[in-house]
């Protein structure tokens, strides 16, 4: 009934989510593009022994990924996202390897189309994606469901608790649920998945290989201000951040990469309407020189950015309904950190962090410049914490082959099974 109730309601939706896609679709042409994939409509080809991961957006795509290679040595691969910026990355970095689209909306009708079109031997959730018509689907047609590098933060928890039952109804029919610490293990027994179905097994976030392009990199010898997957609203706080610290550091050149690349003009126009000049760049051969501040309109460059920068601030983390991105990958270039109060998406990997102290957590927006300033004078500081940083990589590394072995195992328990 419960299910019912949920598509009736995801059905008198259809015509908003409809209306936001194509509102999406004038920033950013790629919303709409391949639309029909929304509706369970594709013209890929189904593929023998197919495993189907399903990765929102870029931070999951970037997390997923060295486990979904692992599964490409034996396996075809079909990866859905909803996102544009996560479908760009994904086409990006797999070529032709894997077939990237877009997942069908969570109704009945859409996702049964995507299941019978493709006939997927396994489905792979990543990280919070619990979806009740993908998941009973999925089930109803014995199809191995893992939830991995699983994580439930505390307001989430809250939320699925509200609707316990329902929760209950959905997290049974999961086979698997690989958790990324004891803390997200006591959260999901909570909201009802059994002792037996779930693992504790660290994060593959620490497992991302470094692939920077050296012919892609920015030459300088000016202390540069990196400014990470910001979202809105933190773009002004940044450019105030960085305008007080001017005076004190004159050849301080600002970088400030959105979360979303097609944000990159509303960026620009907060800069316009102080009267301060900033350029849009796509890549990063570019003359720093020239300007006080660059903003990025496209994704793949962080790396190579944290390389060149000593210190970076993280995005997402100064307003609560974002809670924070990855930051692993600054730490693996040795690059300092520095994240916002809000940090919900990464609470252990922050803990982890600052037991050691390789990090640095701002308990308010306005510390950012003071944060910045006491890391840009004091190198034996920045340079302890860059140290501690790279240990806590060190120690935490290997999740992928855990996670990579428990979900072959299952595959392969269920065939067996399936063939006797």
């Amino acid at each position: 009934m419960m299910l019912f109730i949920y598509n009736s309601v995801l059905l008198f939706l259809l015509p908003l989510m409809v209306t936001r896609i194509i509102i999406k679709g004038f920033k950013d042409r790629d919303y709409i593009s391949n639309f029909l994939n929304r509706f369970g409509i594709y013209k890929q080809s189904s593929r023998k022994n197919l495993v189907w991961f399903h990765a929102v957006s870029l931070g999951e795509v970037i997390g997923s990924e060295q486990l979904v290679r692992k599964f490409k040595n034996d396996n075809n691969i079909i990866l859905t996202v909803s996102t544009p910026t996560g479908l760009r990355h994904a086409q990006n970095i797999y070529d032709n390897d894997v077939d990237v689209v877009y997942a069908p909306w969570d109704f009945y009708i859409f996702v049964n189309a995507f299941i019978k079109k493709f006939n997927p031997i396994c489905l792979v959730l990543f990280e919070t994606e619990i979806w009740p018509s993908m998941i009973y689907l999925a089930s109803k047609r014995k199809i191995p469901i893992i939830l991995s590098n699983a994580r439930l933060s505390e307001s989430s928890l809250k939320r699925y608790l509200l609707f316990k039952s329902f929760s209950k109804s959905v997290l049974k029919r999961i086979s698997l649920v690989l958790a990324q610490s004891n803390k997200h293990v006591e959260r999901f027994i909570k909201i009802g998945v059994s002792n037996e179905k779930i693992k504790q097994v660290g994060s593959v976030k620490f497992d991302a290989e470094i692939n920077n392009n050296e012919s892609n990199q920015i030459i300088t010898s000016n202390k540069i201000f990196l400014a990470a997957s910001t979202h809105e609203g933190e773009e002004e706080i940044v450019i105030d951040s960085y305008f007080d610290l001017l005076e004190e550091f004159p050849n301080l050149k600002l970088i400030i990469v959105p979360r979303h690349p097609e944000r990159a003009n509303s960026v620009l126009e907060i800069f316009k309407n102080r009267k301060l000049s900033a350029v849009i760049e796509p890549n990063l051969n570019f003359d720093i020189e020239n300007t006080n501040a660059t903003i990025i309109n496209s994704t793949g460059k962080l790396n190579s950015l944290y390389e060149t920068a000593e210190i970076a601030f993280i995005g997402g983390s100064l307003n609560s309904k974002y809670g924070g991105h990855n930051f692993i990958e600054a730490a693996k270039n040795k690059c300092a950190i520095i994240v916002g109060p809000f940090m919900k998406n990464f609470e252990d990997i922050l803990t982890l962090f600052q037991a050691e102290n390789a990090c640095v957590q701002l308990e308010s927006n306005t510390e950012l410049s003071n944060a910045y300033r006491e890391l840009l004078n004091n190198d034996e500081l920045r340079i302890n914490m860059v140290d501690n940083a790279s240990e806590v990589v060190a120690k935490n590394i290997g999740s992928s082959d855990k996670q990579y072995k428990h979900i072959h195992d299952l595959i392969n328990y269920e065939i067996s099974n399936s063939n006797n």
